[in-house]
Parts: C-alpha cells; sequence; structure tokens
C-alpha cells in the first residue's frame, strides 16, 4: 500500500478550504479503488509528503526544506500545486492524476 503523510500549515492566511482539498481527494482516491493510505502520524515511514499551505507563503515546504527532509513532496501553496495554478475545486483531481503516476508511472 502506498502511503502519503498528510501536513496542514497553521492557517494565518488560507486562501483556500484546506480541508475540503483533503476530503475530496480521499474520496477521490477511494472511488478509484487506489490503495493509498494517508496519515498524520509524524513518526510512520511515508513514500510521499502532501504539504498543504493554505496560501502561497508555503510555510510549511519552507520549513521542510530547511530541516533537510529527503522523502518526496507534493506542495498545495492555495491555488498552486508546486509551481502550477490549478483552480481550488480541481486540485483533488489533480493531486490523484500526479499520486497515480507516482504509484504506476506511465509507459514511455
Amino acid at each position: 500500500m502506498y502511503s502519503i503523510g498528510l501536513r496542514y500549515c497553521g492557517g494565518c492566511n488560507p486562501q483556500i478550504d484546506r480541508t475540503r482539498v483533503v476530503r475530496r481527494l480521499q474520496e477521490g482516491l477511494r472511488t478509484m479503488g487506489m490503495a493509498v493510505d494517508i496519515t498524520t502520524d509524524r513518526e510512520r515511514k511515508v513514500d510521499l509528503l502532501l504539504l498543504v499551505n493554505g496560501c502561497m507563503h508555503a510555510c510549511l515546504e519552507q520549513s521542510y526544506l530547511k530541516e533537510g527532509g529527503t522523502t518526496r513532496f507534493i506542495s498545495v501553496k492555495g491555488e498552486m500545486v508546486d509551481s502550477r495554478y490549478v483552480r481550488e475545486d480541481r486540485i483533488p483531481d489533480f493531486l490523484i492524476k500526479v499520486i497515480a503516476d507516482l504509484i504506476d508511472p506511465p509507459s514511455p
């Protein structure tokens, strides 16, 4: 089973509904039958981190990089996913595609 560590920022300047985005992501993964375990347990080893920042400041990403984290991560930064603009209502579907490609990379 593929495991994803979920981290939320402090929510001081949310430009998106972080909880709704994650809830829709979980529902979408379940609907697609993808074997993915999402956890907030910081002690568990995970395959991927999902950093859910409410705004472009991306405090979680900055902290993670400063700490020298080595686990691959995806950073939601308001209506940005990594460096791409994604409307809030499309973020869950975008993340599902990225996660699916990580689990089962497309053939060349």
